[in-house]
């Protein structure tokens, strides 16, 4: 008999493992307790999200990665919207096979869930589990329209229920004194907003770029959808200075932040006004926890474990890599679940918390840097460095973004090219004064140690 495999949540990470788990043979249930949202999506609070190396591998291992790129926009760099309205690209790879994927969340969790149901997986919406016996590997749901509980035996149950999981919850209790459980939030929150396709569908700003109005303390975000029209993203600190949800409290005082800050946007957004005072105003905050898992029975993926804000891009990327890895384990443990999880937990923490950091750096050189000529010079230097030597030298954002190499080993490796790019910049404005031979000498004596310590391989991961 099959294995029974329980997953709370039946978000993207939930969907995916339910895919990935039934096609190993596991008799898989999903209980999610949202409503079907193929049927009642209400937009206006979920961020348009990007699929990169590890999402696609994630996708490739499920075998549905064929299904998902036609839904996908292909993204190859950043637009950046100075206030004059010049606007400067800054590609994010060597080349524009290395791109980034736009895809709507709403469409993808969608696809996944339809995707799911074709396996003849039992998805139950409306109902969430709620309480977890350890000992007698059973968890109880409550159906939340009628309120009744029910009890399911599990031989394995996944918590992939968000970054307000009880599933994390009943872990933590569980485990008890030596367990960990912090959300800590920024001070900036969001709002979506919607940039419509122009005449025949066509795009209103260019489709190649993530597009983005950096303006200190807060920001404007464009992704391209299929069918020529942006998902918008306003974030902002939630109280003090003119700027601030707190003050932005009327349509006259969201008209004024527009004409001020984003007067380019404002032709091409029509119901600007309309979608701040009616959209949600969203949070953005990092789960960090310990442990992951209990035995060899109840683990955590996901959000669940570790929500990230979305400044990397890597939220649901690296919620996917938890599957892909975990799988990758398993095979290596000869399907040992508790040797399989003990794993699990100690890589993937590391890593989560390893993105985890660099997605708030990503934040503040978004809002703050992306403007600055100093900044902007040491992006050009790190992409020389690429592009000249390029057998022994990835950006950062590549390592994340275009190969699989863990993030805790390239958060470290970005630590190294920091104090190289340092080096090489200091007292130079232009890439012609940048010394080659010296970029070199310094490669080879701080960086490739490094890598060949670590075993890292600086391959764009390909499908």
């Amino acid at each position: 008999m099959a294995e029974k495999l329980i997953i709370s949540g039946g978000g993207l990470v939930g969907s995916l493992a339910a895919i990935v788990f039934k096609k190993r043979g596991y008799d898989v249930e999903i209980f999610e307790k949202r409503s079907d949202l193929r049927l009642n999506y209400e937009g206006g609070r979920s961020i348009n999200l990007i699929i990169t190396s590890r999402g696609l591998n994630a996708l490739k291992m499920a075998g549905v990665v064929e299904q998902v790129l036609p839904i996908t926009v292909k993204v190859t760099g950043r637009m950046m919207h100075a206030k004059s309205g010049e606007i400067k690209f800054q590609p994010y790879g060597k080349d524009d096979n290395e791109c980034n994927y736009s895809v709507s969340r709403s469409e993808l969790n969608g696809l996944l869930l339809d995707l799911a149901q074709k396996l003849q997986i039992p998805i139950h919406f409306e109902q969430e589990v709620q309480k977890v016996s350890f000992d007698e590997k059973t968890c109880t749901v409550r159906d939340l329209k009628t309120q009744k509980e029910t009890n399911y035996k599990f031989d394995r149950l996944v918590g992939t229920d968000g970054a307000g999981s009880p599933t994390r919850k009943c872990v933590i209790q569980h485990v008890g004194e030596t367990a960990s459980d912090r959300v800590d939030f920024l001070e900036s929150d969001y709002k979506e907003m919607f940039m419509p396709a122009g005449e025949n569908k066509q795009y209103p700003l260019d489709p190649k770029g993530l597009h983005i109005w950096p303006r200190g303390t807060h920001m404007l975000m464009a992704l391209p959808n299929l069918g020529g029209s942006f998902t918008m993203t306003l974030y902002m600190p939630k109280t003090g200075g003119q700027w601030s949800f707190e003050n932005i409290n009327s349509p006259e005082k969201v008209k004024d932040l527009f004409q001020s800050e984003f007067p380019d946007a404002i032709p091409l957004m029509p119901k600007y006004i309309d979608d701040y005072m009616n959209n949600p105003q969203g949070v953005l905050g990092t789960v960090r926890c310990h442990p992951w898992h209990v035995g060899d029975s109840v683990f955590l993926a996901g959000d669940a474990a570790h929500a990230i804000v979305p400044f990397f891009g890597q939220g649901m990327n690296c919620g996917f890599e938890d599957i892909s890895t975990l799988v990758e384990i398993l095979d290596q443990c000869g399907n040992n679940w508790g040797e399989a999880l003990q794993i699990y937990s100690q890589n993937q923490k590391k890593n989560a918390d390893a993105i985890a950091d660099m997605a708030i750096e990503n934040f503040v050189e978004m809002k703050d840097k992306v403007g600055d000529a100093q900044f902007l010079f040491r992006k050009m230097v790190d992409g020389l460095l690429e592009k000249e030597f390029s057998d022994i030298y990835r950006t950062r954002y590549a390592m994340v973004t275009y190969t699989l190499v863990p993030y805790s080993i390239t958060q470290q490796a970005g630590l190294i090219q920091n104090k190289i790019l340092d080096q090489l910049c200091d007292g130079k404005s232009e890439l012609s004064q940048i010394d080659l031979k010296e970029a070199r000498n310094l490669l080879e004596k701080d960086f490739m140690p490094f890598l060949n310590k670590n075993k890292v391989k600086l391959e764009t991961f390909t499908l």
